[in-house]
């Protein structure tokens, strides 16, 4: 049997944050739960405060009721900018009737893989996942999150999460026994889409040592690799490790700014190199080396790293590819556009990538704004014609506080081109040079006064 355990992240702020609004939110949750274990062909076995038990014959029928209720509770009204988030478990094994309810330790391995979630994620077995992978809900992908330590069980666990078109996939790290030494940034922004990507680079990780994510400035290629990374952190027992190189211009520096952040101290007589391969030579660990476009000359050093430390892998990012031998290049494309021109409506654009995230930063810079099918044909034509590329979509969004989406169009439509390169732009152009358009928003009845500063150089731009 497949058991199923749910629980409401904050429930108790909640209540204390919404008053009298939090008890109608919770009688749809409640509601929600109950008509998908029902769908799902479950039995609902106890609840006991918000948390739900059920249990289901088949792994797939519990699946598909807890992404039913996902995406359920993500389509519920707002109160007061809240809504629920419930984090859910599931495991497939043997269980006992004891009572009115089962028992075992494969019912207590599925509530504390529920409990190691966050709102909004569901959480999978290795046993689950193995009856279910051919057979995902549409828009559902799985992501390998390694294996874990759970409180009070003997051995690790390896789980797993679902990524849920159009849902949150930004998640923390479980809150489980099996923590790694990181010092991978975090944002304050979530982060939008990606999905395929996000699974595919780390997919590859565990094939390959050494990964290049490519693309023009604003691409999003730190972005990713952040994700990607976190994702696929409890693979490295000795860490994951973010080496930003956007401020070094020598090459011969590369070596020595992987040591300072890992900690490793110059010895005098050495090179860096040989003290650096010898610290990394027994580790399990991810190194992330951002930026390496400008001091692409260090390839070698790198290539002599993976040498010296058979267990490592590098993530890196680069506007090119460093060619050495064993890399695998992923070019990273923009995000996904919405259809072509039309009259979409609000329900039609929302699970679109670019709309996503120009609506989530509009939001940030007004908290009022929100997609409507009065404002989706613009919010879509801006997608379109900045391509799809993140930090222009980022960039245009901020401006929604001064500026309405139809005033963003026309400015849009009357930016200026960079000198000798595109000029005009064709309706669809090829990959190699989405993105690469002159930026100049305006406000209204500010002529020549520009909102952006620098915009060549905000969009990565030579």
């Amino acid at each position: 049997m497949t058991f199923l355990f749910t629980d409401i992240q904050g429930s108790t702020e909640l209540l204390q944050a919404l008053g009298p609004d939090f008890l109608p939110m919770r009688d749809r949750h409640d509601r929600a739960i109950r008509a998908e274990i029902e769908q799902g062909g479950g039995v609902e076995i106890s609840t006991e405060g918000d948390s739900f038990f059920a249990v289901f014959p088949t792994a797939v029928g519990g699946v598909g009721a807890a992404v039913a209720v996902q995406r359920a509770l993500a389509a519920t009204p707002e109160a007061n900018g809240r809504r629920i988030e419930v984090r859910m478990g599931l495991h497939t094994g043997d269980g006992r009737l004891g009572g009115d309810s089962y028992v075992g330790m494969d019912v207590h391995r599925a509530a504390r893989i529920a409990a190691a979630g966050h709102g909004g994620q569901v959480l999978l077995s290795d046993a689950t996942r193995g009856l279910v992978e051919s057979e995902l809900p549409d828009g559902v992908a799985l992501r390998d999150l390694g294996s874990h330590t759970l409180k009070d069980l003997p051995h690790p666990e390896h789980l797993y999460d679902l990524l849920i078109a159009g849902l949150r996939a930004d998640f923390p790290g479980l809150r489980t026994l099996s923590g790694r030494p990181t010092n991978l940034p975090t944002f304050l922004t979530r982060f939008i889409g990606r999905m395929r990507d996000t699974a595919h680079v780390g997919d590859l990780l565990v094939r390959e040592r050494m990964v290049t994510l490519t693309g023009p400035g604003g691409t999003g290629k730190t972005r990713l690799a952040i994700e990607v990374a976190r994702s696929i952190a409890d693979r490295y027992p000795d860490g994951s490790w973010f080496v930003a190189l956007e401020a070094v211009r020598d090459p011969a520096l590369v070596l020595s700014t992987i040591a300072t952040i890992l900690g490793v101290r110059d010895q005098q007589g050495r090179a860096i190199g040989a003290v650096l391969g010898e610290h990394l030579a027994p580790k399990h660990a991810l190194l992330l080396l951002d930026n390496l476009e400008q001091v692409i000359e260090a390839a070698p050093e790198i290539s002599g790293l993976l040498g010296a430390a058979p267990a490592i892998a590098v993530l890196a990012t680069s506007r090119e590819p460093l060619s050495i031998a064993g890399e695998h290049v992923y070019q990273v494309p923009p995000l996904d556009l919405p259809a072509e021109p039309g009259i979409p409506t609000a329900r039609e654009l929302a699970p679109n990538e670019a709309v996503e995230l120009f609506v989530e930063r509009g939001r940030a810079a007004r908290s009022d704004f929100t997609l409507s099918d009065a404002n989706a044909p613009a919010i879509a034509a801006i997608c379109r014609r900045l391509d799809g590329l993140p930090l222009a979509i980022e960039l245009a969004a901020a401006r929604i506080n001064i500026l309405s989406p139809d005033q963003i169009v026309a400015r849009l439509d009357h930016r200026l081109t960079l000198p000798g390169s595109l000029s005009p732009r064709p309706a669809r152009p090829p990959a190699h040079v989405a993105g690469c358009h002159r930026l100049e928003l305006r406000p209204a009845g500010r002529p020549g006064a520009s909102i952006l500063p620098a915009p060549q150089r905000l969009l990565g731009w030579r």
